[in-house]
């Protein structure tokens, strides 16, 4: 997956609103599964509590949409920049073990108590999986190369990003964050090519355009 940061303004604003949204609409549903004090009181308690998880999506939309940005950048200046195809895949292979290493470790060391490691398992094992399914449909999308970078952005930048819920021992906390978090990852990793793809179009259209004249 050799995208680089060559989205236009128009497509880069429709992809910031589009994500803008799926970040507001999955701290909306997080907050209908996981606060039940939105369902006890009155309405208008109901509705103000709807606002503030609106308002906690969006905010962790504009964090995946900095990761996003960095990621775009780091593949760009620092992938592209190595001719050997392997060492790119090789490297980012050992970021994903690394990050996969630290959420288990970092987590049990905190919060562990000498109790079972398996516990803290499930978060990785978990964003594994998505970060897995995601690659599976990109792939689908545009071809093979794009399993290993798709995998890397998904498991390590959503893993960073979500580092202040990681934090704590609290699963509503770990969730509420994760679910928007998801949401704009996975769209915007999956609309990539397809913004490239049509910058580029654009890009030849008026080409052509330019030397009709």
């Amino acid at each position: 997956m050799k995208e680089g940061p060559a989205l236009s303004l128009r497509n880069y604003g429709w992809l910031f609103g589009t994500t803008l949204l799926l970040g507001g609409i999955g701290g909306m549903l997080m907050g209908l599964v996981t606060q039940e004090n939105l369902y006890h009181g009155s309405i208008a308690n109901f509705f103000m509590g709807l606002l503030m998880n609106l308002l906690l999506g969006l905010t962790t939309s504009i964090v995946a949409q900095m990761g996003f940005f960095a990621y775009m950048m780091f593949n760009y200046l620092v992938l592209n920049s190595m001719k050997s195809k392997a060492l790119r895949k090789n490297i980012q292979i050992f970021f994903i073990l690394f990050a996969f290493f630290d959420m288990v470790y970092l987590r049990y060391i905190a919060f562990g108590q000498g109790g079972s490691v398996l516990p803290y398992f499930v978060e990785p094992v978990l964003l594994l999986s998505i970060a897995l399914i995601t690659a599976y449909a990109k792939v689908k999308m545009t071809n093979p190369t794009a399993w290993v970078p798709t995998v890397f952005f998904i498991f390590v930048v959503t893993a960073i990003e979500w580092l202040p819920a990681l934090k704590q021992d609290d699963f509503k906390a770990i969730a509420v964050m994760v679910v928007p978090l998801l949401f704009c990852n996975v769209w915007q990793i999956l609309q990539l090519h397809r913004l490239t793809m049509r910058t580029e179009q654009t890009k030849k259209s008026k080409t052509k355009t330019s030397k009709s004249f």
